[in-house]
Order: C-alpha cells, then sequence, then structure tokens
C-alpha cells in the first residue's frame, strides 16, 4: 500500500480542511493520499480524445459518450506544430478552436486535463513540434535548455497559457491540471534545467493553485530524469503489477495519490503491420482493480479519432534510418471507434466505471451510408501548369533544400533538373520516398530507407518527385540533430562525380482540393502511369451530411484520398491494413456541394478504376512490410 505521508509541499499553498478551502479548488492532499475537489476526496477518470482528431460538428457526440460510459474528465494534448504551423501565426480556428471545446467540456460538466508539451508524441505529425522549428538554427537540440530551441518554446507558451488562465478550474473553468512536457525521462537527454525552465513559465503565468503534473513509464531510470520535486509526479502502463508501479510513483512525491496517466485499451498502429488489438475483458479487468485500489486513470485512448490530412507522425530512430509511418486510421482499437461508435469495449467498461461513479445515457451511433462506386477518371499531372499555378507554387534551389527549407510542412516537392549529357546520378538520401523520372518515364523508385543511389541516365528533363510519409514523433529518441528529419533531398546529389546544382523546384502541399478548379482533362493516351497522377470521380448523389461514409481505396497503390476537396489523409492500401478512409457527414460540405458527391486521388503507385463509398470501415486488411 502506498505510504500515509503527512507531508504538504509548496507546490499547494492551500488548507485542505473544508472550512479554509476556497469556492473553487483542485488540489493534492498530500496527508490523506487523495485529490480533493472543492474540499472534497475525488478521484478522476479520465478519457485522452483530442480535439483535432475529430470533426467539431462531432465534439458534443463524443463528449456526450465519455460522459455516459462514467468518465468525469477528458485529457487532451496541444499540438504547437497545429497551432503555429508557420512561425508567428497562431491559427485557432474550426477544428483547431481549443477554447470552443473546453467551453463544450465546461458546459457538460466534464473536466478536463491538458498537455500542452511542447513534446507530445500521440503518434501525431512531428511529435507537435513545428516543421520550421528545424530551420531557426544549424545546431538546435529539441527537448532541452539549447538556446534557439527554448527561445522558441518559451514564446509560443508566452502566447498560449496567458488564454488558458480563464479556462483554469479555480477561475471557474473545467481545467484541473497541465501536463510539463510528456514522458521527458524517456528520452536520454534528461535535461533537469529544461524541466524547470518550462515549471517556472507555467507558474509565472498560470500561477501557484493550478495543478502540474509529470507522467513517465513505471521505470525508476525515466522516473529519476522525467520528474521534479515541485511538481506531482505520475505513471503509465498497459499491464503489470499495478500495486509495484504505483509504490514507485510513490517514491517521488510527497504523499498524494497514485495516478496512471496513459492506461492503454488499444495501441497504436503502422503501415504495413497488423492492426493491433487488446482484450476487452483484460481491459475492463485491469480498470476495475485500478479504480478499486483508490488510483486516478486516464485512458489513451478512449476515442482515438482519425489523422486527417498529414497529422499522422511515424516511428523512427536518432538518424531516421528506421522510419515506420503510422496510420491514417487512429482508432486504436480503443472503446469508442475512430467513427464514434460504441463498441463491446465501451460497454465492458461502463459497467466497470458505474462502480465508481455515475454513468448516463448514451447518443446513438450515426448512421453509416453506402453511396457505391465511384468511378475514377485520369485528370493530369501534380505537375500540370494550370494545376500548379492553382494549388503549388514554383521556386529555384542551388543545392536542392529539404522541403521545411522551402517553407513547406509535407505534402510533395519536385526537383527538375535538364540533363545534358549521359552520366551517372547519385542520389545521397530522400525522405520519404522519391520517383525519378526522365522525359515522362518512370526510371526508379528510392525508398527512404536507402542511401546513394546511383542511376545510368541520358539526356533530357529529370523530375525527382519526393513524397513525405509524416515526421518521426518517437520520443525516446534524443532529438539533438532534428534536421536528421527533414523531409525531401536532404544530402547533396551527383553526377558524374561532382555536384549537380541549380535545380527548379516545385512546392504542392496538397493541403486540399478547393483550390482545383477542374482544369480540363488531359489525354493520357497510351502513355504508362507516373506518379503524382490526379483522378477524379463524381456521382450524382446528394452528400448527406447527416450520415457517415468510408472510402475504399481497394486496388490503388500509395497516395492521398481528398473528399469533397477535404483531405481525408494518406491512403496504402499496398501496404495495408487499412483499407478505407473515415469520410464523416460534416465533410459534405455546405448545400452547394450536397447535390454531387466528388472524391479526387493523387496516387503515386498504382491507380484503379474506381472507389466505393461503403459504410463498413477496414482496418484489417492484408499487409505487406517490403512496401515500406
Amino acid at each position: 500500500m502506498l505510504p500515509r505521508l503527512c507531508l504538504t509541499t509548496t507546490l499547494l499553498l492551500l488548507a485542505l480542511s473544508p472550512g479554509t478551502v476556497s469556492e473553487r479548488s483542485f488540489v493534492v492532499d498530500h496527508k490523506d493520499n487523495c485529490f480533493r475537489k472543492d474540499g472534497q476526496k475525488y478521484q478522476f477518470i479520465s478519457g485522452s480524445m483530442h480535439y483535432y482528431r475529430i470533426p467539431r460538428p462531432y465534439w458534443k457526440d463524443r463528449l456526450l459518450k465519455l460522459k455516459g460510459a462514467g468518465f468525469n474528465t477528458v485529457q487532451t494534448y496541444i499540438p504547437w506544430n497545429l497551432h503555429e504551423p508557420v512561425k508567428g501565426q497562431l491559427d485557432f480556428a474550426g477544428r483547431k478552436d481549443l477554447f470552443s471545446y473546453l467551453k463544450l467540456c465546461s458546459e457538460l460538466e466534464i473536466l478536463v486535463l491538458l498537455r500542452p508539451g511542447p513534446f507530445i508524441a500521440a503518434e501525431y505529425e512531428f511529435g507537435g513540434f513545428p516543421s520550421w522549428l528545424p530551420t531557426e538554427s544549424k545546431t538546435i537540440s529539441f527537448r532541452s535548455s539549447e538556446p534557439v530551441y527554448l527561445k522558441n518554446v518559451l514564446t509560443w507558451y508566452g502566447e498560449l497559457l496567458p488564454m488558458l488562465v480563464e479556462y483554469l478550474y479555480h477561475n471557474g473553468g473545467p481545467v484541473i491540471g497541465l501536463q510539463v512536457e510528456n514522458e521527458y525521462g524517456s528520452n536520454p537527454a534528461c535535461d533537469k534545467v529544461y524541466l524547470q525552465t518550462l515549471t517556472k513559465q507555467f507558474r509565472d503565468i498560470l500561477g501557484q493553485e493550478i495543478l502540474l503534473y509529470t507522467v513517465d513509464g513505471p521505470g525508476k531510470g525515466m522516473l529519476d530524469c522525467g520528474t521534479l520535486p515541485e511538481l506531482y509526479n505520475t505513471v503509465d502502463f498497459g499491464g503489470g503489477n499495478i500495486t509495484s508501479h504505483f509504490n514507485l510513483q510513490a517514491q517521488y512525491n510527497s504523499g498524494g495519490p497514485p495516478v496512471n496517466t496513459e492506461f492503454y485499451p488499444g495501441w497504436l498502429s503502422h503501415w504495413g503491420h497488423k492492426f493491433p488489438s487488446k482484450s476487452r475483458t483484460a481491459t475492463a479487468n485491469k480498470l476495475d482493480e485500478m479504480l478499486a485500489y483508490g488510483a486516478s486513470v486516464n485512458m489513451y485512448m478512449f476515442h482515438g479519432g482519425s489523422n486527417f490530412g498529414y497529422t499522422s507522425g511515424a516511428k523512427g530512430n536518432k538518424d531516421a534510418s528506421v522510419f515506420e509511418p503510422h496510420t491514417t486510421s487512429y482508432d486504436y482499437d480503443a472503446p469508442l471507434s475512430e467513427a464514434g461508435d460504441t463498441t463491446m469495449k465501451y460497454w465492458d467498461i461502463r459497467n466497470v466505471n458505474s462502480k465508481y461513479g455515475p454513468v448516463y445515457d448514451v447518443p446513438k451511433n450515426s448512421t453509416k451510408k453506402s453511396y457505391g462506386k465511384v468511378g475514377m477518371m485520369y485528370w493530369g499531372s501534380v505537375l500540370n501548369d494550370t494545376f500548379v499555378s492553382q494549388c503549388g507554387s514554383r521556386t529555384k534551389n542551388l543545392k536542392p533544400l529539404s522541403l521545411e527549407e522551402n517553407k513547406q510542412t509535407n505534402g510533395v516537392i519536385v526537383y527538375t533538373k535538364m540533363i545534358d549529357e549521359a552520366g551517372t546520378l547519385i542520389v545521397g538520401k530522400v525522405r520519404d520516398r522519391a520517383y525519378l523520372v526522365l522525359d515522362g518515364k518512370l526510371l526508379i523508385t528510392i525508398k527512404g530507407s536507402s542511401s546513394n543511389v546511383s542511376i545510368g541516365l541520358m539526356p533530357g528533363k529529370l523530375d525527382i518527385i519526393v513524397l513525405s510519409d509524416g515526421h518521426i514523433n518517437t520520443g525516446h529518441v534524443h532529438m539533438d540533430n532534428p534536421r536528421n528529419y527533414m523531409k525531401g533531398i536532404t544530402e547533396p546529389i551527383l553526377y558524374n562525380s561532382e555536384l549537380l546544382l541549380n535545380w527548379d523546384v516545385t512546392l504542392l502541399p496538397l493541403d486540399s482540393m478547393s483550390c482545383f478548379q477542374n482544369f480540363r482533362h488531359e489525354s493520357r493516351g497510351n502513355q504508362p502511369f507516373l506518379p503524382g497522377s490526379i483522378y477524379i470521380g463524381q456521382i450524382d448523389k446528394t452528400c448527406d451530411s447527416t450520415t457517415d461514409t468510408f472510402v475504399d481505396t481497394t486496388g490503388w497503390g500509395k497516395g492521398v484520398v481528398f473528399f469533397q476537396t477535404q483531405n481525408l489523409g494518406r491512403h496504402w492500401p499496398l501496404a495495408g491494413p487499412q483499407l478505407t478512409l473515415y469520410a464523416p457527414g460534416p465533410f459534405c460540405g455546405g448545400s452547394e456541394k450536397n447535390s454531387t458527391i466528388t472524391v479526387h486521388i493523387v496516387e503515386f503507385e498504382q491507380p484503379a478504376d474506381h472507389v466505393t463509398l461503403t459504410d463498413q470501415h477496414n482496418l484489417r486488411g492484408p499487409i505487406d512490410h517490403s512496401q515500406l
């Protein structure tokens, strides 16, 4: 059992007797080893659910399903790159509107735990770091007290944290705590000055009353590096001996409640790997065991949602020689599916939670609709001049610069050069996939795991089309050289042993297809398929914004899918296991778009003649790891 220590740290300068506690307070009682909310003992039962992975019109439905299952708290990350994609330009619009999400939580009487990073992991693009950050300095080192990195982090927090003050619990809002960094003990840097600097800014801006906490795995080495005595230190785990885990946590606090900040009911998924699953019975039993023990628990994830657009990250190592991108779906085998449907696991968990607090009526699952086949017609290339003028831009590089150095985050970058004489081309390093095209003919596909690829060329127009599969988000990697993770051509290109200079560069973010004005269809004739081909399909059926559907990409290769101009994310059925992409009803758009349904695909490897809009989600298709 946990030791009954009668200590109160300077973290919370509050008397804990009911007669003197402030009207609204959420504090750690270091004597009775519990949380106290408004003076009363409190056990939070929380579920992770990220506002940016859910269509905004569905926020309320998902939160009510959380509350209906007996959860009293929701936990979410705040990705820096989501809100500052361009340095100095903050964006909290639409699905990014954190503050409307917090207001909705308050209206529904759901408490909130915030995780503002700056590193969030979360299988999310670059672990939440902006793509422009590595370009700030050639010696920048992430997650450390390195000056350039730290200055940018503190500037971001200087914008974000003041906007959160009104949402803190003691100020009348729903936020009961904020996490400082994220599993920092897994980072080999072990930079305590960095953690202390972040903590000081949190306190300077947010004040002394709000709970600040850390989370690390239940290992001594991780807790040694990831904790500070002035913070409340928690652990995360999916199984094992809970008494051992919580006793270890207690050694890093002067009293207080046991807390599992990430209890895993499922797991993350990668392209080319079997979709993971976890026993519903084992999940429910472990949750019951922890709640009976008196622990406060956050379930990661209660509802995973979707990595719309290019927001999925990747697993990797320090020099990015290991690179395994995450799927577009963030279903996570969670109690609430990617499309927000209750599962058998959900109802098992609800039964457990009902033993420890109230449960409520659960909203019905949304209707899923099958619209049938949509024929897909070749429409042209992403290198078509008209398409580039509408949806991209062109520039010049002396030496090939990365995507980020060309001020683009994701999507496609094309390097073009006229080759005047026969010779040998050596491509040093590309990330993540390059297609070499000479005079309209595909010569070779280079995977990111390859380097110093050599190929003979004849004179002609060379296009090197490079596709990003997402930035690494792995937390155990010390990002002391984050430039290793930049995309595009990242090492010099040689031709006949000399640097090949003076490149024309085409930048294609492909964030959406709202830019696409349906330029005249190109005739491909007998020409072979080339990477970066655009296909478009339309059916004269009403796109019902009250129902969801799924785009089945079976038969296609690798690329990006757009539904009613919205970027649903990457497809890669050649690798599997995800075959369908979630197209939520709100993506149907306004009434002017509802009379037809339009699908665009930008394909890089294998075209097909149709997609199917189905009412069934398929995340467990065949896998082929060799595609990576």
